[in-house]
């Protein structure tokens, strides 16, 4: 279907990996659901709920069949049909049944029970991309932080040149931060491992008087934990996953937007890797544009907003909603794909990005070093006070940009300065590698610590 951009032909790619589509595509989709229908039927027929012969059937049927588009169209009609979300699976597998499993196939379970178990499945193999991808970034950036631990830069606020810091020291910020979401991907798991065999109301009504055994069954069977309690309208599981995504995408988001800004024509201090054939424009052939650092913010908004929907189907009528946990249908596998694109794109983009270490010296110089400021003001506020001695470099700092000169050269001939601070001082605090603060220190801090994995 072209009309969804991430099933597009031509655009699918830019919205997802081949590896999390598949996780989320029809013909897989419906074969697990299939072979969890079976193990429901095998278990129920241990604890009497269903006939043996009929259990047996099942599973010889669901073995055995073939899941492709002339099912998936068998499918969709019995959809359109009925309106209910698995009618048509339903009756598509009976017609297929040899003898009685056609009258015990899907007994006593609901949509949500099949749809949820899968999908925490599908959530966990994701899990698997996501923090493939998240350890291949984090990997980069130790390496960012070794080779240019000690690459004089400026540090920026509010845009402005703000204080000298190093280039290691900046990615150490991104390291530490996708630490932080590795460990969070693992804290999650024990909350989102937890299948669903409840029935249409929570109850377990239909499985029998052996429904808490059968249910624990099921669930060793598929590899997930028992639920403390039915969680069909609790979708907090679900909603946690989205709001994990949009901070891991939304850090995706912040590192790409930062090397957009650093591409600049004006800047030049960071740049992606250029593609062999890569265009940047079509009608202005000399530009090389950031495209993925971009495309990390698109990928970033789409994962929020659909995050944001997620938060919705916490908001439950009774029992169950279909209102809500059908918006996960679709909000769910799109802010998935979405965050494993951005990864993967993250990954590539700092194992590969370009570090112009002199443009960052002569950027940093160009500022006329007012950005060694901090390290004048407090060698003399040690002498002065600290309000007088903000005062006096405010003030040499304001007539230096007004006469056109250089900070370093009206510091070095300031009487007032040179009253408190002797000429050897004065040179060490107008050195921008002298003024880097714990920059270094503080990387070879992050570095030494154990990496979660």
């Amino acid at each position: 279907m072209t009309g969804w951009s991430f099933a597009s032909a031509i655009y699918g790619g830019a919205w997802s990996t081949p590896e999390m589509r598949t996780l989320f595509d029809d013909i897989p989709r419906t074969r697990k659901w299939i072979e969890l229908l079976a193990i429901l039927a095998e278990v129920q027929a241990e604890h009497g709920v269903i006939p043996s012969d009929a259990a047996q059937d099942i599973k010889t049927t669901c073995a055995s069949l073939c899941v492709d588009d002339d099912f998936l169209a068998e499918c969709r009609d019995g959809y359109q049909a009925t309106a209910h979300s698995t009618a048509g699976l339903i009756a598509a597998v009976a017609r297929r049944c040899a003898s009685s499993g056609s009258e015990w196939f899907y007994f006593g379970a609901t949509v949500q029970d099949v749809a949820d178990t899968w999908l925490v499945l599908a959530l966990r193999a994701a899990r698997r991309l996501l923090t493939d991808d998240l350890e291949r970034a984090m990997t980069a950036c130790e390496a960012l932080c070794r080779r240019h631990r000690q690459t004089i830069m400026p540090g920026r606020t509010h845009g402005q040149q703000g204080l000298p810091i190093t280039f290691g020291f900046k990615v150490a910020g991104w390291l530490a931060e996708l630490r932080r979401h590795r460990m969070r991907f693992d804290e999650a798991a024990a909350r989102m491992d937890v299948g669903q065999l409840c029935g249409g109301v929570g109850s377990l009504s239909a499985l029998g008087t052996d429904a808490l055994a059968l249910q624990q069954r099921f669930l060793e069977r598929v590899g997930l934990a028992v639920p403390d309690m039915s969680w069909t309208a609790s979708r907090d599981r679900y909603a946690e996953w989205g709001q994990l995504l949009a901070l891991v995408s939304a850090t995706a988001d912040r590192i790409g937007h930062e090397i957009y800004n650093l591409q600049r024509d004006e800047i030049g201090e960071l740049r992606e890797a250029a593609l062999a054939k890569g265009v940047g424009s079509i009608t202005m052939p000399h530009k090389r544009n950031p495209e993925t650092a971009e495309h990390l913010g698109t990928l970033a908004r789409v994962v929020r907003a659909n995050s944001n929907l997620l938060l919705e189907s916490l908001v439950h009528d009774h029992e169950r909603d279909g209102r809500s946990w059908k918006v996960e249908w679709n909000a769910i596998p799109e802010l998935t794909m979405a965050a494993g694109k951005a990864l993967s794109l993250l990954a590539a983009l700092l194992e590969t990005v370009e570090v112009d270490a002199e443009r960052m010296r002569v950027n940093l110089a160009a500022n006329g070093g007012f950005a060694l400021s901090e390290g004048v003001m407090v060698a003399l506020a040690r002498r002065i006070g600290k309000p007088e001695a903000h005062r006096v470099v405010m003030s040499l700092s304001a007539a230096a940009r007004a006469e056109g000169r250089s900070f370093p050269d009206v510091v070095a001939r300031d009487e007032t300065i040179r009253s408190h601070l002797g000429d050897d001082e004065i040179a060490r605090l107008l050195d921008p590698s002298a003024q880097t603060g714990q920059c270094v220190a503080l990387v070879d801090r992050l570095l030494a610590q154990k990496a979660p994995t």
